[in-house]
């Protein structure tokens, strides 16, 4: 009988020892596969960690190109206006000092020295057009060329045509003046270079 209590005893020893190898091994499998799972979810969630700050990078530029791209377009019409009121000035003030210039002496010979160009280069049958005030200043015409009085002729000079020779020519003050602009904004040092 007591060699039947030992046998049962070795038996029950024996059938723990292989019940705790198979437990070892188990934890030892379950801990391998908890490691690689968590290196794998923790690759995964760095990888998407990239990608979301790949993500937010690329919008946090394309946000801040947007905005340096409306301050660069509002800072451009701000200066385009700024430019404009100078250029506005300018002219308005050139337009005054022109209107003070016919009120001279020197208005008068200037109209007929341009009365007599454009009667030159339009030749005989030129039709010359002048404000009506600018009319009486016009004392000797050129030979062949009529006068007629224009309304639309608005700070001075002369519109001159010649219908027969299919010729025409502006050389009021208005127009100059317009003729200036470009001139004037190449020259003037207002450009826009942001």
């Amino acid at each position: 009988m007591i060699e039947l209590k030992t046998r049962a005893e070795q038996f029950l020893k024996s059938i723990q020892a292989e019940g705790e190898r198979q437990c070892a091994a188990i934890r030892r499998k379950t801990d391998t596969e908890v490691t690689q799972s968590l290196a794998a979810a923790r690759e995964e969630e760095q990888a998407r960690a990239a990608r979301t700050i790949a993500f937010e990078t690329a919008r946090a530029k394309t946000q801040a190109n947007r905005a340096l791209s409306a301050a660069r377009a509002e800072a451009r019409a701000a200066l385009t206006a700024r430019r404009q009121a100078l250029t506005d000035g300018v002219f308005a003030d050139a337009e005054a000092r022109l209107a003070a210039f016919t009120a001279t002496a020197d208005y008068a010979a200037w109209l007929q020295a341009s009365a007599a160009d454009l009667a030159a280069r339009l030749g005989q049958g030129t039709v010359l057009y002048a404000r009506p005030a600018d009319c009486a200043l016009l004392t000797a015409l050129p030979a062949g060329c009529t006068l007629q009085p224009d309304d639309s002729i608005r700070l001075g000079g002369l519109r001159a045509e010649n219908r027969a020779a299919h010729m025409a020519a502006d050389d009021t003050l208005s127009t100059r003046l317009a003729a200036q602009r470009s001139w004037f904004l190449e020259n003037a040092g207002l450009s826009i270079e942001l």
